[in-house]
């Protein structure tokens, strides 16, 4: 990631003004994710914070947060690196980068719908509600079909009409 180079402005996005969720985004470049460009909202104060830090070690306007005297190669195994000496890994924590990953996807689906997911013990939701969720887990993690957020929240719940017999939400 270049922090200073891949900040955006709303409108540089092409987002529809419907999608809008944040002035500024970050910018993943293509190639990221199957080929797509992708942006990633900076909506929340963590997000802000993680950025403006980011910017403030980065050392210079295009650089790249890893060593740039590394190759990406052995960015990534110091990356891999600095995880096990703070005790992110499944052995040490019980926990993984990838992890970390899913933790911030559910993030996301508990502050749109306000409530755990499926795999967190939820309970089922109203289905727009249920689906706009998921679409903003699957717009933050890089899909492009809803269907996608189910491998981080679980299966879509069930409801039950007054007769008994169910429907799924979406």
């Amino acid at each position: 990631m270049r922090p200073n180079a891949c900040i955006v402005p709303f409108e540089a996005t092409g987002l529809e003004e419907s999608e809008k969720q944040a002035d500024r985004y970050v910018w993943i470049r293509q190639g990221a994710k199957n080929g797509r460009q992708r942006f990633v909202p900076l909506s929340t104060p963590q997000r802000i914070a993680a950025v403006e830090y980011a910017q403030s070690v980065a050392a210079g306007p295009d650089a790249h947060l890893g060593d740039p005297n590394f190759d990406l190669k052995k960015n990534i195994r110091h990356f891999n690196y600095v995880l096990e000496k703070f005790g992110i890994t499944a052995s040490g924590l019980g926990i993984t980068a990838h992890g970390l990953r899913h933790e911030a996807l559910i993030d996301e689906y508990v502050a749109s719908s306000g409530q755990q997911p499926p795999v967190r013990g939820g309970s089922a939701l109203p289905p727009e509600v249920e689906a706009s969720a998921r679409q903003a887990v699957a717009r933050l993690a890089g899909h492009q079909r809803k269907r996608a957020a189910s491998s981080y929240l679980g299966a879509v719940m069930f409801r039950k009409p007054k007769d008994g017999a169910g429907t799924p939400t979406e």
